[in-house]
């Protein structure tokens, strides 16, 4: 049922990152001995694609198939996750780079050749990658592919937010995201909160639909900009759909990342290898600890980063990290990652010169 956290979906994210970042490096079909990849936009469009509808990891967990009713299919449901997400522009803070710009200039200093001046006003993922040097020297250095995923992550972070925000409602992106329903992110992001808050209220009885006390006191702890009140809230296009998803009453089948996880865990990552294995990413943990950048318990914790494991497994295994995720990130784990991404890449960069 929608309205769970999307823990899932923001590891199922970091892999995918990395898995991208594999096939710009050329390493799903160049051998470590050849130093340069060509950036062939069509081919490389061609795997990115086959993976997003064609991994069952990335099918449900990523572009969230389970969510388009019919006569969708995977093929459709990733083209609209590539034009929506990977192909999304990515805003700029005032007087800072984006986080697609930070990855165009990755890119630009890995140029073996001219390099194309995109005339683009904003940058997405995808154009940062590809709109730039049509040659460039690969990121052999496991450090190095390293940051190569954690820029393109960051990218993700913020083009996949939107999307994610509508598969944890349990809708279908389509619907949500273009045209005349578009909803922006931060009234997702309230809409998820009154969700979230509307089953408490409904005692979890999912399967009817809600009174207007339970929709009136959902809203109190959870209000959404734009309404006077919860009826209000589902008398709207967005509260509307929620209701019939509380209700049961929607064609696409009832599930969220929650329900997802137990599946996704069983699933082989079919065509994703690790950034780093076991014995390549231990030295440049050690180093990391050694220089201050992390804590010695965060060890764990990069590891299964660096390696494509599930992060719930390194949480689980280590209680003090469960205690600084609750006490310095208020059990934000995406919070955490990212602060712990950033500070690995800053290492990165400064052990590199």
């Amino acid at each position: 049922m929608a309205g769970a956290s999307s823990k899932g979906g923001r590891d199922i994210v970091a892999q995918y990152a990395g898995h991208l970042a594999n096939l710009f490096n050329g390493n799903d079909h160049l051998p470590p001995s050849v130093p340069l990849v060509e950036i062939k936009a069509f081919q490389l469009y061609d795997r990115v694609a086959r993976a997003l509808s064609i991994n069952r990891r990335y099918v449900e967990g990523l572009v969230g198939l389970w969510a388009y009713p019919p006569p969708n299919d995977a093929d459709s449901a990733a083209e609209f996750y590539f034009d929506n997400v990977l192909d999304r522009p990515i805003g700029r803070r005032p007087g800072q780079p984006s986080s697609a710009d930070n990855l165009r200039t990755l890119v630009q200093s890995a140029a073996a050749g001219p390099t194309a001046v995109s005339g683009e006003d904003q940058l997405s993922t995808w154009k940062a990658l590809v709109g730039g040097p049509a040659r460039i020297r690969r990121f052999l250095d496991q450090g190095a592919l390293f940051e190569l995923s954690n820029r393109i992550l960051k990218c993700l972070d913020a083009a996949n937010r939107p999307y994610a925000e509508v598969l944890r409602l349990g809708l279908c992106p389509k619907d949500w995201l273009v045209g005349e329903e578009e909803v922006g992110v931060n009234s997702l992001k309230a809409a998820n909160g009154f969700l979230k808050a509307l089953r408490t209220a409904m005692n979890d009885e999912v399967g009817r639909r809600p009174t207007d006390l339970e929709l009136n006191t959902a809203f109190a702890s959870a209000p959404v900009p734009g309404s006077a009140d919860g009826v209000a809230f589902a008398k709207t296009p967005l509260g509307k759909a929620i209701v019939t998803r509380v209700a049961g009453q929607d064609v696409t089948r009832m599930v969220s990342y929650t329900d997802l996880e137990p599946v996704l865990a069983e699933l082989e990552d079919e065509d994703d290898g690790p950034l780093l294995a076991h014995d390549e990413a231990l030295p440049l943990l050690e180093r990391a600890v050694m220089a201050g950048a992390v804590a010695a318990d965060e060890k764990g914790l990069l590891a299964a980063i660096l390696e494509g494991r599930p992060l719930a497994d390194a949480m689980k295994s280590d209680l003090s990290l469960r205690r600084r995720l609750k006490n310095d990130y208020d059990g934000d784990l995406g919070a955490y990652v990212s602060d712990l991404s950033a500070r690995v890449a800053a290492f990165v960069q400064k052990e590199a010169g």
